[in-house]
């Protein structure tokens, strides 16, 4: 997947900005996050007959103007489902590992942590979370974070926008370097919650333009 390099990202923050149009959407495959993952019995024995993870696929975006970056991520959801209350949501997250190639499945590790940007349709909020394993999420630093969203025609579309440049605890980007990428997606409707969700089948490339 490659950030394409622009002026500003500016004219990219909406999601239906026609400064999209130039850029070529990514397809992702998605698959159903493993149950021998989840880190609670219960859960793992609930889900095991249950339907949940079904959105097989996304298409994702990016660009870039060397300070800041925005991914804008388009999946089907039929219909939408924002929550009510303590209801469960519809969900998104991108995953940027921390340092080299941690195991995306398992979460990272202490040693190998993986940040994420999660938007949640509850209340349209974004949070910035350190994962170091299974069960470990934790609320991280900011990255100057901040997310757009809109739901047409059975289609959410949500852009997320960040510093390029990190503290050391986090994902530090920059231009013309390679990293990799990750994707979750949570249907609230089927009541899909922490490691019930669908994810990508492992990273991907992500390519910054110089």
């Amino acid at each position: 997947m490659r950030s394409h390099r622009v002026p500003s990202i500016e004219g990219y923050r909406e999601t239906a900005s026609h400064a999209w149009d130039s850029i070529p959407f990514t397809a992702v495959e998605m698959i159903p996050a493993p149950l021998e993952m989840q880190n609670n019995e219960y859960v793992s024995a609930s889900w095991t007959d249950r339907r949940y993870g079904e959105t097989t696929r996304i298409q994702s975006a990016s660009v870039h103007d060397g300070r800041q970056i925005a991914i804008r991520v388009r999946w089907p959801s039929q219909p939408a489902n924002a929550g009510t209350g303590e209801g469960f949501s519809d969900a998104v997250a991108i995953a940027l590992p921390v340092r080299t190639v941690p195991a995306l499945h398992s979460m990272g590790s202490p040693e190998e942590p993986i940040h994420f940007l999660q938007w949640m349709a509850r209340r349209n909020t974004i949070r910035s979370v350190l994962a170091e394993g299974i069960g470990s999420s934790r609320a991280a630093a900011s990255v100057a974070e901040a997310v757009r969203s809109g739901w047409s025609a059975g289609t959410w579309t949500v852009v997320f926008s960040r510093a390029i440049a990190a503290s050391a605890e986090l994902s530090s980007l920059a231009a013309d370097t390679m990293t990799n990428i990750g994707f979750a997606v949570w249907n609230g409707g089927n009541e899909e919650r922490a490691g019930i969700k669908a994810v990508s089948t492992d990273w991907m490339d992500l390519r910054l333009d110089p």
